[in-house]
């Protein structure tokens, strides 16, 4: 079944779906500069299916699904468009990818037995049952397993023993809430990889009080003080840049676990 049915039968069988479509429809309603960025993007990718067809080099492999090319695709979304991000066969971003080589590299996923996905990343599906690991992805407006509000979990206490969240708390009404769930339905000992939109070096996080076209319609920018509700909410947390860039323009992962006096230490790096 394409991704592109699956849409529609949610479209039609769930409310709370159907006004997510609306309501992104409208922003690209009234922000048509959206449409250029995928429309460029669109460009982009026909020139490199085009390429790949008479000369493969396979210069890059998708660490999730296996493909091999000359290049990831161009991704182009409300706000802005990235060259050499999405894997043409699975989807994924190099966010994504950097997740999995994080769980591969550090035996994450050797020590999970759950997982929840929170925002849904369709590739991580069959990764994830591949490995083992009993997966539930969930999303109030994406595609995803589970049609369920990240602020209002409905798993029982200590339901997983690792959680993923891809940029969901940047636009969720509120997150400290929303963190006090994820705490609630991970295991103790349980692990939770985080990334959200952050500023390293910005010492509070700043709120929109709406969706701003000009940070991809998020209603807050995380600051530095992230790692100290994290660490509030029990987390023992490590920060870590996966891009190596280790400054504001970083792609910082946030790696908390749940464990007994977590609160008493915030680990950098």
């Amino acid at each position: 079944m394409t991704e592109m049915t699956n849409r529609l039968i949610r479209f039609t069988r769930e409310p709370a779906y159907r006004a997510r479509v609306r309501q992104v429809g409208k922003l690209f309603v009234r922000h048509p500069r959206a449409l250029g960025y995928k429309g460029a993007a669109s460009l982009i990718n026909r020139g490199h299916r085009t390429v790949e067809y008479f000369y493969n080099q396979k210069s890059v492999r998708c660490s999730i699904c296996g493909w091999v090319g000359n290049a990831f695709r161009a991704f182009g979304t409300l706000g802005y468009m990235r060259r050499n991000a999405r894997c043409p066969n699975c989807g994924s971003l190099e966010r994504h990818r950097a997740m999995i080589e994080f769980l591969i590299r550090e035996g994450w996923i050797t020590q999970a037995e759950s997982c929840l996905d929170v925002g849904g990343i369709p590739p991580f599906e069959p990764w994830f049952k591949s490995h083992g690991v009993k997966y539930v992805s969930m999303s109030l407006g994406d595609p995803a397993m589970v049609c369920m509000n990240v602020e209002r979990l409905g798993f029982a206490a200590e339901s997983f023993d690792l959680i993923l969240d891809s940029h969901v708390l940047e636009y969720v009404g509120d997150y400290r809430r929303a963190l006090s769930e994820l705490w609630r339905v991970l295991e103790w000992g349980g692990r939770m990889l985080l990334t959200e939109a952050y500023i390293f070096g910005q010492s509070r996080t700043v709120e929109f009080g709406k969706p701003e076209p000009t940070a991809t319609f998020m209603v807050r920018r995380f600051g530095d003080d992230l790692l100290d509700t994290l660490t509030e909410f029990g987390f023992q947390v490590s920060r870590w840049d996966h891009t190596g860039r280790n400054d504001c323009h970083g792609d910082y992962f946030f790696l908390c676990e749940k464990i007994a006096g977590a609160n008493t230490q915030v680990k950098t790096a």
